[in-house]
């Protein structure tokens, strides 16, 4: 497609060309052959420009320079030995001598008349094609510099994923386990939310975007999941959107570690714990906050840390939606607030 518009391009800039040649002037000054001369330079121009255009100039960007000047040269001198040809079998001879007998001199063939036109519009033809080139060039370095930013970026999203799923599954994994020791009555419960939970995580992580409904319902399965192992002293709010529309997508599980974070540094059984989670969309505006008590360090939980989950998370948000967030995280010692605004427009 993009060939075929060039060709468009470069024929009407042609036939314009030959047009302006051919059609202005007088008429009277015009040789036999007039127009097939013209047609003949035009023709001239377009074998010159491309040639420059589509063989010289890539000796030129591979290196090659030596082989760059001494191909432009022959080029030119080829460009010069055909406008003659052309110029002396066109009536050029004919013109100057009748030109001279009006004026009653001898005539006089001067090869300045016939070498030095061509050889401007040569240069005038290499520059334009140069310029050409080296847009083209410019152009195709900036897609390739896009592509290969647009595969980095997806390539450290990629790894970021497969950081936090594991780290996900293990801090699950672990509170099932002492689950199983205190309550074993409700691990069934915890291991059928578990399941559905990695079905999630296998079938549609890997995607970009899943529908926004599908990760909240994931985030559904994960509090039901902690209710299961929440202490008598701990209570938690809840505020999810009920029906969302299915257009709206977000990338997979970049709300999850905000809320993994609170219930593991949130919970104890040494004193009140109050956990919020609220998230509300106005049309496409999400917005999450969770609230979780700051405790004693003797007191929070001992398991693996989740700084990898948060820092990641943190990561991602700015690679996929750069402009389209902001983050805030505060802490007064007493209670960790998170507070995520994030446009989900596409």
């Amino acid at each position: 497609m993009k060939t075929s518009y060039a060709i468009i391009i470069q024929a009407a800039v042609w036939i314009t060309i030959w047009a302006v040649f051919s059609f202005t002037g007088n008429n009277e000054d015009k040789l036999p052959g007039f127009y097939l001369l013209n047609t003949l330079r035009v023709f001239g121009f377009v074998l010159l420009f491309n040639v420059f255009h589509r063989l010289i100039l890539p000796i030129f960007f591979a290196g090659k320079k030596m082989l760059f000047t001494l191909a432009v040269l022959l080029v030119l001198a080829g460009n010069v030995t055909y406008s003659v040809v052309i110029d002396l079998n066109f009536g050029i001879p004919a013109k100057i001598s009748a030109e001279a007998q009006k004026k009653g001199q001898q005539p006089r063939l001067s090869m300045k008349y016939l070498i030095i036109p061509p050889i401007f519009l040569g240069l005038m033809l290499f520059g334009a094609a140069a310029s050409v080139g080296g847009l083209s060039a410019f152009e195709k370095k900036k897609k390739s510099e896009e592509e290969a930013n647009r595969r980095r970026l997806e390539a450290e999203i990629a790894l970021l994923k497969s950081q936090i799923n594991p780290h996900f599954l293990v801090n699950t994994l672990n509170n099932l386990y002492v689950l199983s020791l205190t309550e074993p009555e409700k691990t069934p419960d915890g291991l059928l939310k578990l399941s559905e939970m990695v079905n999630y995580i296998l079938h549609e992580c890997a995607k970009p975007k899943v529908p926004l409904a599908l990760d909240i319902e994931f985030i559904k399965n994960y509090i039901a999941l902690q209710r299961l192992r929440l202490p008598p002293n701990a209570h938690l709010q809840v505020d999810l959107p009920g029906a969302v529309p299915p257009e709206i997508e977000i990338e997979p599980m970049i709300l999850i570690p905000f809320i993994e974070n609170a219930f593991k540094h949130g919970l104890t059984t040494k004193q009140e714990c109050e956990l919020q989670v609220v998230l509300h969309l106005q049309g496409k505006n999400l917005t999450l906050e969770v609230k979780n008590p700051v405790l004693p360090p003797k007191l929070a939980y001992s398991g693996n840390p989740s700084g990898i989950g948060l820092a990641n998370t943190q990561q991602r948000l700015e690679h996929s939606y750069p402009n389209r967030y902001h983050l805030q995280i505060e802490n007064d010692d007493q209670t960790h607030v998170v507070k995520l605004e994030l446009n989900l427009a596409p």
